[in-house]
């Protein structure tokens, strides 16, 4: 199959300043989920404190619900920061992003402490994991949402925003960072290489986790017998989901073998769906030899479905054939699997 070479700047999804942020098509549904979800997450956590609060009345002494307390409570916590983090207000959706360009010598970095110059002299920071700080170094460019000193960043080919602050100086012992160029292989695509480790330590902090919860529930059982089997059902779900996510990570601390993108050409045949576990996406796609097939993405990274549906390009890594594929963008930290045929 003939390889489409990558060009030297791959259309990806942009936020449009032209509208409102709740009105752009699928960030707006994205930011609709990210809200039920913190909403349903803080419910969960609420029914689980107040239930190791009723453990000080059942005569279930004083370690067991102070056990659940402080499990859940981190948890509860956990969440509360990453909704703080990654939610903005549900007033911002009325507002539309602004676009900051940024010049050659306007982004510094000090660890992940990143330093932004706006326009005015000012200074934005926002501290970010290494593959949206390679990002930035590539396309250098962000959108703001939110006026005064904090506000949300936004970032080219991907759906998720940080909060950050407005400063009048950059951070502090901050380095300059070089523009670098964004269109690299699969395997030696360091921003794409940098988001496969994020995840792979993402999956080793759950497996850590549900080790922790499956520890937990087996001390359950054997203090406190009356739990019976519910105790160790929980157990041993905890153990094996932990079990998944340990090989998972394996897999993603691992550069991916393809030496290409081949790019095709994709139609989608509905809307883009925003579910609990992420999008739905299907349509046709055209391989070089004219064959037109179906590809479907059940379970999409958003990021993946928005580049999908705004530039019309399907990027796989290596040569496409029926059955699952590596999908992503080349230069971002976009990834994904899609099924072909």
């Amino acid at each position: 199959m003939p390889i489409v070479p990558v060009p030297e700047r791959v259309p990806a999804f942009e936020l449009d300043p032209a509208m409102p942020s709740g009105a752009l098509p699928i960030f707006g549904e994205y930011l609709d989920r990210l809200g039920r979800n913190a909403a349903n997450q803080r419910l969960l956590s609420w029914f689980f404190l107040a239930f190791g609060v009723a453990q000080f009345f059942t005569g279930a002494g004083v370690v067991l619900p102070v056990g659940i307390l402080a499990l859940v409570g981190s948890v509860e916590a956990w969440w509360l920061y990453r909704a703080y983090v990654r939610v903005p207000e549900t007033r911002l959706k009325r507002e539309a992003f602004r676009q900051v360009d940024i010049a050659a010598d306007g982004l510094v970095a000090a660890g992940r402490s990143v330093g932004v110059r706006l326009p005015d002299g000012r200074w934005l920071r926002v501290r970010l994991d290494e593959p949206y700080r390679l990002l930035l170094a590539a396309h250098r460019r962000v959108w703001l949402l939110g006026r005064g000193q904090k506000v949300f960043v936004g970032f080219p080919g991907v759906m998720r925003v940080r909060r950050a602050r407005i400063f009048d100086a950059p951070p502090a012992d901050a380095a300059a960072v070089p523009p670098v160029p964004g269109a690299y292989s699969p395997r030696l695509d360091p921003v794409l290489t940098a988001h496969r480790r994020r995840i792979a330590r993402d999956h080793r902090a759950l497996a850590a986790f549900l080790l922790l919860l499956a520890g937990f529930a087996g001390w359950v059982r054997l203090d406190f017998p009356a739990t019976g089997w519910i105790a160790w059902t929980f157990a041993g779900g905890a153990l094996l989901t932990a079990l998944v996510a340990a090989a998972r990570s394996v897999a993603y601390s691992r550069s991916l073998a393809a030496d290409h993108w081949t790019e095709l050409r994709a139609v989608l045949d509905g809307p883009v769906r925003i579910g609990s576990r992420g999008a739905r996406l299907s349509g046709l796609t055209m391989l070089a030899d004219g064959t037109v097939i179906a590809f479907r993405m059940p379970a999409a990274d958003p990021s993946m479905a928005a580049n999908v549906a705004a530039t019309g390009r399907l990027w796989i890594a290596g040569v496409p054939r029926p059955g699952g594929a590596t999908a992503g963008v080349p230069g971002y930290p976009v990834l994904g699997t899609v099924w072909l045929g």
